[in-house]
């Protein structure tokens, strides 16, 4: 799966962040892109710019990132119903097309479309989940969830459940150190907000202790750091309440 954010750029982005940045902009364009159900047009916006300063960002404890917090990236055609994240919007199975297309003619109405952003993220989980997603995208997804939904105690938690059972399942499976590494810090931060402590004390110190290359070294003190960050809230208190809201940072 493609989410757009690979373990290496987070590691040289996290390396950036030491530096002060000024400018916390991010810019967008307009083009238009075919419906893989319809094959008509569709106006979107795609990342043009960014910086390093999107890694310090409040949705960095759950380790999802610009752009995918940001509306401009979940792209969605009103008419088909048709809605994926920009990343893979495009990668239609064309062996699914003929399932979802008729998913979609039963279940969307055009009369009442989603429209506010959560709704658009709960619409495009049905649709992905008719689309077959595979682990490593949802895990990534009930991340971005659990950080969507931070002003809803129990509903972010309630993802942050479904994402460490696939924690839980990949950490044994990963070979990368990067990706261990990232693992191990959302497994210890996803049990301190299931209130879990001895869990989460066991990862983080499995963080710490974990050896690493110099060329990973960063991104183990950029996790360590944030960890450090979150263990000062409440035990079981999800991350990120207050902040600034997807797409307005």
């Amino acid at each position: 799966m493609k989410n757009g954010i690979s373990i290496k750029k987070v590691f040289v982005a996290a390396l950036l962040c030491i530096a002060p940045l000024v400018l916390h902009a991010t810019t967008w364009a307009t083009r238009q892109v075919r419906d893989p159900i319809t094959n008509e047009r569709v106006k979107v916006h795609e990342p043009m710019s960014s910086g390093s300063y999107i890694y310090s960002w409040p949705e960095k404890s759950d380790q999802v990132f610009w752009p995918f917090t940001d509306n401009n990236w979940l792209w969605f055609n009103p008419k088909s119903g048709y809605i994926a994240f920009g990343s893979d919007f495009a990668e239609l199975d064309p062996t699914k097309r003929a399932a979802l297309k008729a998913w979609l003619s039963s279940n969307f109405d055009r009369k009442a479309p989603p429209q506010s952003r959560r709704d658009l993220l709960m619409w495009a989980q049905k649709v992905y989940a008719v689309r077959g997603m595979d682990d490593d995208f949802w895990c990534h997804f009930f991340r971005l969830m659990a950080f969507e939904t931070r002003d809803d105690p129990k509903t972010s938690l309630d993802y942050v459940k479904k994402a460490l059972l696939l924690l839980e399942k990949r950490l044994p499976a990963a070979t990368d150190p990067g990706r261990t590494l990232e693992t191990l810090y959302l497994l210890g931060e996803y049990n301190r907000r299931l209130g879990r402590d001895d869990d989460a004390n066991r990862y983080l110190e499995r963080l710490g202790s974990f050896e690493v290359d110099d060329k990973q070294s960063g991104f183990k003190q950029y996790l360590l750091e944030i960890a450090r960050e979150q263990q000062v809230l409440p035990s079981g208190q999800p991350a990120g309440n207050g902040s600034a809201t997807s797409g307005d940072h």
